[in-house]
């Protein structure tokens, strides 16, 4: 890429399904990138983009350093380890959506080839960029040890040709393990309800992870929630932090031995501008603790304990 800061990083995007939209829109109003090259097999997306971005139905054409500085992988996720392996063969930064794949073996063949090469990736667990989540990590440090977490998110749908266990199972791994900083020392999934919704899967599923010290967490998932929930408990030694995206107050500190609670402010960005100018610092050689495929692993390792599902 150019070595001028003030030059747009390139960036390439594979897929402009709802997803991919959403970062059409991202990359639009952010000053520090353009989307230069678009891969999709829909020719009406070219709606979607300037005349200047490069459109392509062949995902290959956009391993091309010489057209992009780095891609952004929105495709259905058993697309993911090929596209990402590309990518990292071709010695470009990748930003993949999640799950990163939908096995343990995949995961893990792609850290290696990310290691061996010093790739720059960055899986898109977004909650990590949730301001709300954000704040409540600056502030839980200051309240002790973390003693119990307790996550519940769902909706709904969507319903997919995977489970919800690795649909919705990132986003609260992400959030827990970031956390704690470690990996449970026990595991336990247990499906509470499965339904088949005409050739999809819905299903909700209870996770209990045990971690050192009798430290544990508890998330409910699913997509057959018949509400939209999303909503966080970390229990500490000096009181609780509760984030509920969906309240008026998205995160409220509360004193567990008056019963108080106070509200704490929240900044308004959205957690996908805050993902991708993660991902475009990178580029330009800023580290953010969030590339890497450390995490991605050991969610798939939480997830992958009971294969049966």
């Amino acid at each position: 890429m150019s070595s001028n800061p003030n030059t747009p990083v390139r960036l390439g995007l594979i897929g402009a399904g709802r997803w991919g939209r959403n970062y059409i829109k991202t990359i639009r109003v952010l000053p520090e990138a353009r989307l230069s090259a678009l891969a999709t097999r829909n020719p009406a997306n070219k709606e979607l983009v300037d005349s200047s971005c490069h459109i392509t139905p062949d995902w290959h054409e956009l391993l091309d350093p010489k057209l992009v500085d780095g891609i952004i992988i929105a495709t259905p996720p058993d697309l993911h380890a090929e596209m990402l392996e590309g990518a990292i063969r071709a010695r470009l930064p990748a930003m993949v959506e999640k799950p990163l794949t939908l096995n343990l073996p995949d995961t893990v063949k792609l850290q290696s080839l990310q290691r061996e090469l010093n790739a720059l990736v960055l899986v898109d667990h977004i909650r990590l960029f949730n301001s709300a989540y954000i704040e409540l990590n600056r502030q839980a440090p200051a309240l002790g040890q973390i003693r119990e977490i307790h996550s519940e998110s769902g909706n709904w749908g969507p319903f997919r040709d995977y489970t919800a266990l690795w649909d919705y199972g990132p986003h609260d791994l992400s959030v827990t393990l970031t956390l704690l900083g470690q990996s449970p020392s026990t595991v336990r999934i247990e499906e509470l309800e499965r339904r088949r919704i005409e050739n999809t899967l819905g299903g909700n599923y209870q996770i209990e992870l045990g971690f050192r010290n009798d430290v544990r967490a508890s998330i409910k998932l699913g997509n057959l929630f018949e509400n939209k929930t999303l909503r966080l408990t970390v229990v500490l030694d000096q009181g609780t932090l509760i984030l509920d995206d969906l309240a008026t107050n998205r995160l409220i500190r509360r004193n567990d031995k008056t019963g108080s609670a106070t509200m704490i402010e929240l900044d308004d960005k959205l957690p996908l501008t805050r993902a991708v100018e993660t991902f475009v610092g990178g580029i330009r050689g800023q580290y953010s603790p969030a590339f890497g495929l450390d995490l991605a692993v050991a969610i798939a390792r939480v997830l992958d304990h009971q294969r049966k599902y």
